[in-house]
């Protein structure tokens, strides 16, 4: 079965390593990527700076792990979700929910990713926008579905998917706030705002 949350992800590896990814996304979040050492993510882990070299090569390891497991995770979300919704419009509908929850529950993973990719490696960078596009390339085929069956508008289509992309991505940024603290209170105002952006003519 997929991980559910980037800690089931991490589950198989080594516990000194969980605690050094934990104590790295901690400080990304709180300090930047660039206001973060090596040692202040150790000392975070409660370990020695030589311990951390035992399993990450560098600071962009660890930012490289993160940000890999966090988008596979995501992907795994929405591709669990397309296999068990065949219609388009309930397909559409769950796979805004599953990315709107992703970026609430894990805002501080999705800020550190989105804010802080450009310090990965070229190559790292390519392999996350790989898995990125094949999110997306499920949103898209879902969408196609909707307007080849005549449920979806086919002149809304092709903004859709990057419409709704950046606007699951953004939830990250603002989250939590006054007025919206749980998940469950936007994910279902999400996923109606897309469907009315495809010109819906299902509930």
């Amino acid at each position: 079965m997929a991980a559910e949350t980037v800690q089931e992800a991490w589950a198989d590896l080594p516990p000194t390593a969980q605690k050094l990814l934990t104590a790295a996304l901690e400080a990304f979040g709180e300090q930047g990527y660039h206001g973060t050492s090596t040692r202040q993510v150790a000392l975070r882990a409660g370990m020695s700076p030589a311990a951390l070299y035992m399993h990450f090569s560098s600071k962009e390891a660890l930012l490289y792990e993160i940000a890999r497991t966090g988008h596979e995770v995501n992907y795994e979300r929405v591709r669990r979700v397309c296999e068990e919704n065949p219609g388009p419009v309930e397909r559409v509908r769950a796979i805004v929910e599953a990315m709107v929850s992703f970026h609430a529950e894990h805002h501080t993973l999705a800020r550190v990713v989105q804010y802080e990719h450009a310090s990965l490696t070229s190559a790292h960078q390519r392999e996350l926008i790989g898995i990125r596009r094949q999110t997306e390339a499920l949103l898209h085929e879902a969408i196609a579905g909707g307007v080849e069956t005549g449920v979806f508008d086919a002149a809304a289509a092709p903004m859709a998917t990057t419409a709704i992309m950046s606007l699951a991505i953004d939830v990250a940024r603002w989250y939590p706030s006054q007025r919206s603290r749980r998940p469950a209170q936007i994910t279902a105002a999400y996923a109606d705002l897309a469907l009315r952006m495809l010109g819906s003519r299902r509930p």
